[in-house]
């Protein structure tokens, strides 16, 4: 018989709508043959289906890993047969698999096993358990790293200087510890700062040390004390990076997350893809992993742009886990900018950024773009213009990446050309930087509402680990209310929840060329979706960076599940 698997417990024999839903639906299909069967049914939940209506739907029915009926309870149960798994999800909302379209996870991966993770941590002794939690993990001696992903401002009962190295040294005696700040200074204990030869009761010579009021280390290092440490860490990998790789995806897992592109980026050299290559050619990889093709060389000094690169690159073909989507973010270095300083305008800056972005034009490659100034947005889209005459570019679906200063006759600019964008997270812990360096204006910046307003097509991503946090729902509590994670508000351009989930699911399968398969819980789609412990769309908006994934699917199989499920 069909055996149905209530969510959080037994069924309950005295159930009558579950019991009346098997015996007068699901017995007499069973007794027939059931039409178009399936190998796994969920019922009775609340299922956002993100289809073009965003309509909501009761029951799922999943067949080889793909979707073959999504609706009420009645119409999805003609897909039951005899040995059909039933979960009943008493109520439970459940969503597309989550998608982040700009992540640095293949660089950020090395010695993730390692890592202390300190996103959405508010406050400075809980951080320092989870410090010392991982040092009662890990084998003396063995390096402890932060890769980022918080601002020191975010710990509440933080000293001024922010991590202490005599609290380092207390919860992590044994072990080297290293906290990367964003991309700016860190702070270093000290076995991390014997390990570069300082002594520190006697620290001489040695720049990039912040020291107390007794002229010792205090914790902060910046500079060559820096650069020495991170040397070190960069030594110290671990040597089984196929647990690592495994480990991160699966961590992503838990969040929600059932597709994520990697934008590669500096020193994304080569040999860093084998671990995830080879849990593919394996059947391992937990979720997809798509990539941005590095067309710098980054093991090369002059790091210089080489499109021979591409040269058999197959874009959007390989396996459903692993495959190349586009060429990114970076294609020229020199045009690289921030949101306060825009890109090389020299003419032969222009003319060899011209002629690399025609050559990916003229292959017919996607272009994912790093670009965050709104001079240099408009440079470039000065080159995109010339190129849409020769080789449209509306159906390349190139993507302007970041875009936190870009300005609304820009967008049109941009719409007019038929070019998408990526929004990212970085608010949530550098907007406190926007509003220093620009004031009131950066309410107005990283613009999710404008893009809306123009019926711009456009994705929510990270550009986590190291100055953003990958939690994807972190990311949609930041896009809905446009705070930094210790609640500052920093945006008005957030939008409601509804736009935020579209854009953390099938806009970004439209920016990867996976709409077909992936984005939305629709027939014949690729069966990605999440299980979620709170309603969605009634929870209180402060609260969605709390909601949590009860089980996580892709393809068709569960990659991770709570204990509760």
């Amino acid at each position: 018989m069909v055996k149905p698997i209530r969510l959080g417990g037994a069924v309950k024999k005295n159930n009558q709508s579950f019991a009346q839903l098997t015996t007068t639906l699901f017995a007499t299909l069973l007794i027939s043959g059931a039409v178009g069967a399936s190998d796994l049914v969920l019922t009775n939940g609340k299922i956002l289906t993100v289809d073009s209506l965003f309509s909501e739907a009761q029951a799922i029915a999943i067949d080889g890993g793909r979707i073959v009926a999504i609706g009420s309870n009645a119409s999805v149960a003609k897909h039951i047969k005899a040995d059909t798994k039933l979960i009943d999800l008493n109520g439970k909302t459940v969503i597309p698999g989550l998608i982040d379209n700009h992540m640095h996870l293949v660089r950020g991966a090395q010695n993730w096993q390692r890592q202390i993770r300190l996103e959405g941590v508010l406050d400075y002794q809980e951080a320092l358990s989870q410090i010392e939690k991982a040092a009662k993990r890990a084998k003396p001696g063995e390096w402890l790293t932060a890769p980022g992903g918080f601002v020191e401002r975010q710990f509440d009962g933080r000293p001024g200087a922010g991590f202490l190295r005599k609290d380092l040294d207390r919860v992590a005696p044994e072990n080297p510890v290293y906290l990367q700040h964003l991309f700016d200074w860190g702070y270093a204990n000290s076995a991390a700062l014997e390990r570069i030869g300082v002594n520190p009761e006697n620290p001489e010579g040695m720049a990039g040390l912040l020291l107390d009021n007794q002229g010792l280390p205090e914790g902060p290092v910046t500079k060559r004390a820096q650069w020495l440490i991170e040397q070190q860490v960069a030594q110290d990998k671990q040597a089984d990076q196929l647990a690592n790789a495994h480990q991160a995806l699966s961590d992503l897992a838990k969040t929600g997350l059932t597709t994520v592109v990697d934008a590669g980026g500096f020193n994304t050299v080569d040999s860093l893809y084998a671990p995830f290559q080879s849990l593919d050619e394996q059947g391992e990889l937990p979720i997809r992993l798509y990539y941005m093709k590095q067309v710098v060389d980054w093991q090369q000094g002059n790091r210089a742009t080489n499109l021979q690169r591409l040269d058999g690159v197959r874009f959007g073909e390989g396996s459903d886990f692993f495959k190349p989507v586009a060429v990114g973010e970076q294609l020229l270095l020199s045009v690289q900018d921030t949101a306060g300083s825009p890109a090389n305008s020299g003419d032969a800056v222009k003319a060899e950024f011209l002629e690399k972005a025609a050559e990916l034009a003229k292959r017919g490659v996607q272009l994912h773009l790093h670009a965050v100034n709104d001079q240099s947005i408009n440079q470039h889209l000065d080159a995109f213009a010339e190129i849409n005459k020769t080789y449209p570019l509306a159906p390349l679906r190139w993507t302007l990446a970041h875009v936190d200063g870009i300005q609304p006759e820009t967008i049109d600019r941009a719409n007019d050309l038929g070019i998408l964008f990526a929004i990212h997270s970085r608010p949530v812990l550098i907007g406190y930087r926007f509003q220093s360096r620009f004031g009131p204006k950066a309410n107005q910046m990283t613009p999710m509402k404008t893009l809306t307003e123009k019926g711009a097509l456009w994705g929510l991503g990270s550009d986590s680990p190291t100055v953003s946090i990958y939690n994807p729902f972190r990311t949609l509590w930041w896009a809905i209310n446009g705070r930094m994670v210790d609640g500052t508000k920093v945006s008005e351009q957030n939008v409601d929840r509804k736009q935020a989930l579209i854009a953390h699911t099938i806009n970004n399968a439209r920016l990867a060329n996976e709409e077909s398969n992936l984005g939305s819980l629709e027939i014949g789609k690729r069966a990605d979706l999440v299980v979620i412990d709170q309603d969605y769309m009634k929870i209180e908006a402060s609260q969605i960076s709390k909601i949590r994934s009860l089980a996580t699917m892709v393809d068709g199989e569960w990659v991770y599940r709570d204990a509760s499920f």
